[in-house]
């Protein structure tokens, strides 16, 4: 992967191509917009969703927690034990078999309130990276609603060209700019706004 500081910008005939193969309309604004955006910010799109990939799911944490809970010991060395019991939690002489227990019940608890099939995420203030996608969508057509085609398009194939396919129920996927796949993300985005961290940051790459 291309370091941040040598991202190579996709060309128009680059960008034709992703629109083609994911069936989206290759209109002349949608295609100018995805052009103005930096290879910086693809490539960190790109880690985002590559390091969601990496990721264990929520289920996969669970197991792993149960074990903990009936063992009433962790690794120290795991981050997405450290995540779940707290850093000071680490010190080994201050922490005894029953508080490891009963914190790792609480933990059961808490990841069973969210879908078992989806990445468990250490640090619960980050984006994941179709939200982050869905707010460069959103800055650059300045704050569009979540039912707009063109941001629902550029999303599509702004995912698509950092290496991501977003998840859609149904056998059969349809990858066109109306099938609405990316309206919770532009919601999202929109909750989020201008004027969040993770907002200013991105715009001060665009």
């Amino acid at each position: 992967m291309a370091s941040l500081a040598t991202a190579t910008v996709l060309g128009e005939a680059q960008w034709r191509q992703i629109l083609a193969e994911r069936g989206i309309d290759r209109n002349a604004q949608t295609l100018s917009k995805l052009v103005e955006i930096p290879g910086e910010v693809i490539e960190g799109l790109r880690a985002n969703i590559e390091a969601e990939r990496d990721q264990p799911t929520r289920a996969e944490i669970a197991k792993a927690v149960e074990a903990v809970r009936a063992s009433r010991q962790f690794d120290d060395a795991d981050p997405n034990m450290l995540a779940l019991f707290g850093p000071n939690f680490s010190d080994c002489e201050s922490r005894a078999p029953e508080q490891t227990r009963k914190l790792a019940a609480k933990a059961l608890d808490d990841l069973r309130e969210g879908k078992g099939n989806k990445s468990f995420h250490p640090r619960p203030q980050g984006i994941d990276p179709a939200t982050q996608c869905a707010l460069i969508v959103s800055i650059k057509l300045n704050w569009p609603t979540f039912r707009n085609r063109q941001a629902q398009a550029m999303c599509e194939a702004l995912y698509a060209a950092a290496g991501g396919d977003i998840r859609r129920p149904g056998r059969a996927p349809n990858r066109s700019r109306t099938d609405g796949a990316w309206r919770d993300h532009l919601r999202e985005a929109r909750r989020l706004g201008p004027k969040h961290v993770y907002s200013r940051v991105i715009a001060s790459h665009l």
